[in-house]
């Protein structure tokens, strides 16, 4: 009796013993987990700060955030900022550069005519075939318009008949040609919608390269038939629009007879070339005198022409037997 009485305590102490071990360990194992869960919401609160590292993060994120798990959004965000430049959006952004270039290579063929083009549809300010015809309004920006003459701003043609050259010029319309005097060019500027025409070059009897010049008085004549000038520097330069075939050409700034022979007609110029429908500006300063001027010569710039100019003048000058067309469509200011 006594042995089973003593068996019955040794079992039920070894059973309190087991309870009072496990109620002692329960608490432990929860703290051995407890780490883990903070390092866990630790990592968390960190990427989260980690993640709005640019505006454009906190855009991909919030729009993708429904899709990426909190606890692996740091290392899924190098995929997602690659992906962003696969969006429509950015891709769009992606190919504005090349407009403005399109855009700024467009305004390189326009005149700076208050903003409008100065050759085909367009014209210039100065002079839009559509609107002014055969005549250039060369006193548009005057502030003295009493210093222009009769004829101020009409076309004028010269060919080198005159020093024993055989170059000729057939306007647009069959029946006007060189020989023409007096004879509005109304006729052919509305067939060409410009100063249309074509050209042959003959030497003839000339020690250099025939030529034929086209070009307008400035300021025109006074009552006795004498050219006059004008100050025209307000036009910050000039700008022509032109088609040219067959031979090169270049805009010259004459100040009228004596000043043109004084500087033994190396007038202030600047090249033209060919084209087709260009137009080409040019500052006063960008007229210079040509390298073959003589020290002896009267040196004038660009600027000082623009101050006394009587006529501007577009010569096309080639070696004999060239020929080409040509079609002035606009004149405009540089401003």
């Amino acid at each position: 009796m006594n042995q089973k009485l003593y068996m019955a305590c040794a079992g039920i102490f070894s059973l309190a013993m087991l309870a009072c071990s496990e109620s002692t360990n329960s608490p432990v194992s929860g703290t051995a987990e407890e780490p883990n869960v903070l390092t866990a919401e630790n990592d968390i609160s960190s990427s989260s700060i980690e993640i709005p590292a640019s505006s454009a993060e906190i855009r991909e994120l919030s729009s993708s955030s429904a899709e990426l798990p909190i606890t692996s959004s740091s290392s899924t965000e190098p995929s997602i900022l690659s992906s962003s430049s696969e969006i429509p959006l950015l891709t769009s952004s992606s190919s504005e550069p090349p407009i403005p270039e399109s855009s700024s290579s467009s305004h390189s063929v326009l005149c700076k005519t208050n903003g409008g083009p100065c050759g085909g549809p367009g014209g210039g300010d100065l002079w839009y075939p559509a609107y002014d015809y055969d005549l250039i309004q060369t006193d548009r920006y005057a502030e003295d318009k009493s210093v222009f003459g009769e004829k101020a701003g009409t076309w004028f043609l010269e060919t080198d008949s005159s020093d024993g050259g055989k170059s000729t010029i057939q306007w647009g319309l069959e029946y006007m040609d060189i020989d023409w005097d007096g004879q509005s060019l109304i006729p052919v500027i509305e067939e060409c919608n410009g100063l249309c025409g074509t050209f042959a070059l003959d030497k003839g009897d000339l020690s250099y390269d025939p030529f034929i010049t086209i070009g307008f008085y400035v300021a025109g004549f006074d009552s006795s038939g004498n050219p006059l000038s004008a100050d025209v520097s307000n036009w910050q330069g000039i700008c022509i629009a032109f088609t040219l075939s067959g031979a090169s050409a270049n805009v010259q700034l004459s100040m009228g007879d004596s000043l043109d022979k004084a500087m033994e007609y190396a007038l202030p110029e600047e090249f033209l070339g060919k084209s087709y429908g260009k137009s080409s500006c040019f500052e006063w300063s960008d007229f210079l005198q040509p390298t073959w001027k003589s020290k002896d010569a009267l040196t004038v710039s660009g600027e000082e022409a623009a101050r006394r100019l009587v006529k501007v003048i577009i010569r096309i000058q080639a070696k004999s037997g060239s020929k080409g067309d040509f079609n002035i469509l606009g004149i405009g200011s540089n401003i």
